[in-house]
């Protein structure tokens, strides 16, 4: 009867191929998509810490007492946000940078002559995640729309 049991439960190499097939096609379908919420919901760190300095940026200027020029402020207020935020992309970098870009930075060119600032953001393949151009006291943005998937 025992030996009768194991013959009956015995599991073929045919069944174990389907069952691999099984999972490798779910494994091609759920896996690109949890990558893909994944880089999303980065890029929206980077676009939230774009605005969070966008916003600082703007209030320094109109508390601007000491008239200082716009590379001072970017550089006081990035070692001031450097602290607070994190790199949402790549955890060694900062979160914030002047001049220096890098992977998940948002950067911030300051530009005296002009009198402006513009912050910039982009995602691991170089593409444009957020571009700001703040002229006090007013700005423009241009966010990446995060739902619209740009891979084909």
């Amino acid at each position: 009867m025992a030996e009768e049991n194991k013959k009956r439960f015995k599991i073929t190499p045919v069944e174990i191929f389907v069952l691999f097939l099984v999972v490798l096609g779910f494994s091609f379908y759920f896996v690109p998509k949890a990558m893909i919420s994944l880089e999303q919901k980065q890029y929206g760190r980077l676009q939230t810490n774009a605005a969070m300095m966008t916003s600082k940026i703007l209030a320094e200027f109109s508390d601007n007492l000491k008239k200082e020029n716009p590379t001072e402020i970017a550089t006081k207020l990035t070692e001031e946000m450097n602290k607070l935020c994190k790199n949402p992309i790549d955890k060694k970098n900062p979160a914030f940078s002047v001049d220096k870009e890098c992977l998940g930075c948002v950067v911030l060119k300051a530009d005296n002559k002009v009198k402006n600032v513009i912050l910039t953001a982009k995602d691991k393949e170089g593409k444009l995640v957020v571009r700001t151009v703040i002229q006090p006291p007013s700005f423009v943005t241009f966010n990446k729309d995060l739902e619209k998937n740009d891979k084909k």
